[in-house]
């Protein structure tokens, strides 16, 4: 039962990851003017997203049988419900960008929004490899979650940086409400990856 669990965490966890690099590759396209690849990136999240949740709602099922360790069970609920979180934010982050796909954004400002994506990406990926380690040592998840931690700040120096910026910019106020949007929800991807990562600070049990 459990090795059946882990798998799909696991399973869940490598799909939201390859929603946050479809994210990082809309925002690519984006900062190159290229609408195409853009619609083409956002599309590919959505539907990740899709998965992902499918695969959530399969853990849910399978944490739902009663001779399961409650505060396990509890523990690994918030694990999958908060990693849905990234590929949600992912998804919403995607929209944004369609959306001002044509605003006219320095292009230092549109790379620091490539590498917000890029870094909450990272944090992913590390995510992705500390719950691979679910069955491991708790050791095993420290380095990842590290890791995790620096890159959130990171992300949260950008959002920073960025807010600035854009609060120069001669934007009507539609488009200024809309690009502050977007960089709050980019960085929204990293804390709640920093959110997961906190779960799994919690257990320390073997599968």
């Amino acid at each position: 039962m459990m090795d059946r669990i882990q798998g799909l965490l696991i399973a869940h966890s490598q799909t939201v990851l390859m929603a946050t690099h479809a994210l990082k590759s809309a925002s690519e396209a984006w900062r190159e003017g290229n609408h195409e690849e853009l619609k083409h990136k956002v599309e590919e999240l959505e539907n990740l997203e899709k998965e992902a949740d499918a695969l959530r709602r399969k853990v849910a099922r399978e944490l739902s049988t009663p001779d399961l360790d409650y505060a396990r069970t509890e523990l690994f609920r918030r694990l999958a419900h908060t990693t849905d979180d990234v590929a949600d934010t992912a998804k919403r982050a995607g929209r944004f960008l369609l959306i001002i796909e044509d605003l006219l954004v320095p292009p230092g400002m549109k790379g620091d929004v490539v590498k917000m994506t890029s870094l909450s990406q990272a944090a992913m990926s590390n995510l992705a490899e500390a719950i691979h380690c679910l069955g491991e040592p708790p050791e095993c998840r420290l380095e990842y979650i590290g890791r995790i931690t620096d890159l959130e700040e990171s992300v949260d120096d950008l959002e920073f940086k960025l807010q600035l910026e854009a609060s120069d910019l001669q934007l009507d106020t539609w488009s200024t409400i809309i690009f502050w949007r977007l960089i709050l929800t980019i960085s929204r991807i990293a804390d709640f990856v920093e959110d997961a990562a906190d779960e799994l600070l919690a257990y320390e049990g073997e599968l």
